[in-house]
């Protein structure tokens, strides 16, 4: 049965421009270096508001827990739980099937319009460092 691991991150200081960047290449190696999850997802929060300190989250799904038993395991995924280590994170993680019990609004695919197409394309140019958090306050 499908899961969801889904594991919020807080850091005793901000991370610096390049420890985000360290840290969001780990995670976005993993579909292809590790290759268990079938969807993985890494951000921060818009606002910086109510996160009660954790500042950035990651969202992945697995086939199954022996899928998910794997990952954890994985050298990959171990060298980034190390480097959390040494940055003194602490991860709040939570896991639980997909199943009619959990799943209050199936996914449906969506097709996104030519200018929808065109405006994720453009923030993505625009917005290359989307995983840091604005301190500036603008």
């Amino acid at each position: 049965m499908t899961l969801q691991h889904i594991v919020l991150f807080s850091f005793p200081r901000e991370l610096s421009e390049d420890e985000a960047g360290q840290m969001r290449a780990m995670v976005a190696s993993w579909p292809s270096e590790i290759g268990l999850m079938t969807k993985c997802r890494f951000g921060t929060d818009l606002t910086g508001a109510r996160t009660r300190g954790y500042g950035y989250l990651l969202y992945t799904e697995f086939p199954d827990a022996a899928a998910l038993s794997e990952y954890r395991a994985h050298p990959v995924h171990q060298r980034f739980f190390d480097w959390l280590v040494e940055h003194d994170c602490t991860p709040l993680a939570f896991d639980y099937h997909l199943g009619s019990d959990t799943v209050l609004m199936p996914e449906e695919p969506v097709a996104l319009s030519e200018a929808q197409a065109g405006r994720r394309c453009c923030q993505r140019r625009v917005m290359p460092g989307w995983w840091r958090r604005d301190t500036t306050g603008s």
